[in-house]
């Protein structure tokens, strides 16, 4: 009996090509915060154009919101490790994400400005 004959459930070759994908939840620092998009830093090149489900997560609040990328710009760290700077754009934002994006950025706008006197 050879090992693939002792599968329960059936499987099928597949003939051709069938592509599939994979998301994956990774978490990324968020370097700022708008009403209609955010910048945030990853470990992987987001392509421009794509489309993702981001997760904004505060203490116990969350929320998640809709976004496509539309700027990508590579920072080099020390000892040559390469980051990304993934401009993100908002798209079809409920009420409650908006009001957890204002809610966030009112909490941000009451601290002072590192820097600032």
């Amino acid at each position: 009996m050879r090992l693939a004959d002792r599968r329960i459930a059936t499987r099928f070759e597949v003939l051709g090509e069938l592509w599939g994908s994979v998301q994956a939840a990774e978490p990324l620092q968020l370097r700022n915060l708008g009403r209609e998009g955010a910048l945030i830093e990853s470990v992987a090149p987001l392509p421009v154009g794509s489309t993702h489900t981001i997760r904004l997560i505060r203490g116990t609040n969350a929320t998640e919101v809709r976004a496509v990328v539309r700027h990508l710009s590579p920072v080099l760290l020390a000892a040559g490790a390469r980051r990304y700077l993934v401009g993100l754009e908002f798209v079809n934002v409920d009420e409650r994400a908006q009001a957890w994006i204002s809610y966030m950025m009112d909490q941000q706008a009451d601290r002072p400005v590192p820097g600032e006197a």
